[in-house]
């Protein structure tokens, strides 16, 4: 996947020493949490909710897809630069790609790189019905413009 120059939004996250291994190296599932982390701050910077509640009504970002290539190892107690991109932006779902850098790669040298497709949906929690939303209006604009977030530095 090739790694763009700007991004629609920068996270940083420190490696705790649970996400590790006996080798205090990170073990390959946190890479995803790390990613929806940042697509949580992503949406929160942008006033919008991951899940919210109105009675008997919830709305939410269920995953459709994900993929996940790992490049090098990051440690335990490394400040890593997770770096998102909206890739395509549907009527009820998006997807975006997610980059993760360590404190000495530089930004052609992520330790893993991936996609997520995920949709926008609603609830019901009486009826248990699931049903695809529209992805809101203000989230569509920031991603279908340019991004315009470089990465930071280390």
């Amino acid at each position: 996947m090739e790694i763009p120059a700007r991004f629609h939004f920068c996270h940083r996250v420190e490696v705790a020493f649970a996400d590790t291994d006996l080798a205090g190296i990170v073990h390959f599932a946190n890479f995803l949490r790390y990613a929806e982390n940042t697509e949580h701050a992503f949406l929160r910077s942008l006033g919008l909710p991951v899940h919210t509640a109105e009675g008997a009504r919830q709305q939410g970002w269920p995953r459709l897809a994900v993929t996940c290539d790992f490049h090098r190892p990051a440690r335990f107690g490394e400040t890593l630069r997770v770096a998102l991109r909206g890739t395509e932006v549907r009527t009820h779902s998006l997807t975006y790609g997610f980059w993760i850098f360590g404190p000495a790669s530089g930004p052609t040298e992520p330790v893993a790189s991936g996609r997520c497709s995920i949709i926008h949906v609603t609830l019901d929690t009486a009826t248990r019905e699931i049903r695809k939303a529209p992805v809101p209006a203000g989230l569509r604009a920031v991603l279908e413009c340019e991004p315009a977030v470089e990465l930071p530095a280390r």
